[in-house]
């Protein structure tokens, strides 16, 4: 009896040695690994050689997204203590076949929020199959890993934003970070058909782009991005959008990136008309006011911007308000700037779940902050209500001092880059731990 006690005795020691060495040896090489959906993400702390090779080997990453503000030297073989001793992760992943790709990020006031020019990039990088599967990370695989890992959830897997958040804050997130919170719980997806509405666009579409069958809408719309310039397919879609054919709008606003694009003027139009429509839904209310902020004619934009002005359409018709003031927030490019303006005096609250406390005037607090890269919820020590209220006061006065702001202007790119850091990252204090930033309301 002895002899087995001592035989399970060491089992289980020698069980609990695995466990142990299997976990420590992936905590120091994946460190917060994780699934978000096969295939195309996967999210980490920084990797180390071997978990590069690891991601590419096994998961067959082609795109290797570093939100980290240095090219980083990665640590070499199983063991590396000390300082790392490896090669610089652009160079190590480009030899290993994949794609590095950097986006440093560390030094926004919204931090750890996209500044405008990461938002645009965000799209560009998970709408291309081609990028698939992105293996994305930054030091700790918390915060700006967390930050794109949660807006995935929100833009290609529809999650509520409750359980996006309740994922991110689970990777030892920290305290709520006041405006990269706000900007997630009034993210507006982009919008999606419904069944009956796709069903309808598939009997429009499919035999203007061949045989081959439209696995869903993303496909369409990549295949009909494709071949645009094609004489028979511009007319057809012009032909689409002039009879407000079903889900014409978000259709069209997913196709058009030049306010030139005949396709502008024709959706334009269009969104003018559904601007005042009470009968539409909230995809086309939302669609109308993103194509008039960022292609609209100028008498078009001043009727945008009239409408989030005007108290009595919101009473009269609250849920189509809701739509136009998120269609006209939900896109981080210098010209919406404009049309945070008049939110900045609306004090009633969103309408959509997760959002139903926040007031839009706070909401165009949030938006203008990320814009012009300069926290104005910092500018008191106070805390709620009273906190956005001072809050307010600040973005009011930035506008005063900055007229030219105020232009109404058609679609204006963000400018800058992705500019890393050359040499190490030097240490510096976890931002997540500072007061200033995790303030939740």
């Amino acid at each position: 009896a002895r002899t087995v006690r001592r035989r399970v005795s060491l089992a289980l020691v020698l069980t609990a040695a695995s466990i142990g060495g299997y976990c420590w040896f992936w905590h120091a090489h994946l460190k917060r690994f994780y699934i978000v959906r096969p295939g195309v993400l996967y999210r980490t702390a920084q990797p180390t050689e071997f978990g590069m090779r690891w991601l590419v080997g096994q998961y067959g990453v082609k795109t290797v997204l570093s939100l980290q503000l240095y090219d980083v030297r990665l640590y070499h073989g199983f063991l590396d203590p000390g300082r790392p001793s490896g090669q610089r992760e652009s160079i190590y992943v480009a030899a290993q076949g994949a794609v590095p790709a950097q986006w440093a990020m560390g030094e926004e006031q919204s931090w750890p929020w996209f500044s405008p020019w990461h938002f645009e990039q965000f799209f560009k990088l998970f709408d291309n199959p081609d990028n698939w599967p992105v293996a994305v990370h930054c030091q700790g695989g918390r915060h700006r890993t967390g930050t794109v890992s949660a807006l995935f959830r929100l833009e290609y897997d529809r999650w509520p934003v409750e359980r996006a958040l309740k994922e991110m804050y689970s990777f030892k997130f920290g305290p709520p970070v006041r405006l990269q919170e706000r900007n997630l719980r009034t993210y507006l997806p982009r919008a999606r058909p419904s069944e009956t509405e796709w069903g309808q666009l598939r009997r429009s579409w499919q035999a203007r782009l061949g045989p081959q069958p439209l696995a869903d809408y993303d496909d369409l719309v990549r295949r009909l991005r494709s071949r645009r310039g094609e004489p028979a397919l511009e007319r057809a879609l012009l032909k689409y959008v002039r009879r407000d054919r079903p889900f014409a709008l978000p259709l069209a606003q997913r196709l058009i990136d030049r306010f030139d694009d005949p396709l502008a003027v024709t959706a334009s139009g269009r969104a003018a008309a559904c601007l005042d429509e009470t009968y539409a839904d909230r995809a086309n209310w939302s669609s109308a006011a993103a194509v008039i902020a960022d292609f609209g004619a100028l008498d078009q934009q001043q009727k945008l911007l009239a409408r989030l002005g005007d108290g009595a359409i919101q009473r009269a018709s609250p849920e189509r308000f809701d739509a136009l003031a998120a269609g006209a927030m939900n896109r981080y490019t210098p010209n919406r700037i404009a049309y945070l303006q008049p939110l900045l005096e609306n004090e009633s609250c969103h309408l959509t779940d997760g959002a139903r406390e926040y007031r839009y005037c706070d909401t165009a607090v949030t938006r203008l902050s990320t814009m012009i890269n300069q926290d104005l919820t910092r500018v008191s020590q106070a805390a709620g209500r009273e906190a956005w209220n001072f809050a307010r006061q600040a973005a009011r006065e930035w506008f005063a001092e900055h007229p030219c702001e105020r232009r109404l202007t058609r679609l204006l790119p963000p400018t800058g880059e992705s500019v890393v850091h050359a040499g190490d990252p030097i240490p510096r204090r976890d931002l997540s731990k500072l007061e200033t930033n995790t303030t939740r309301n």
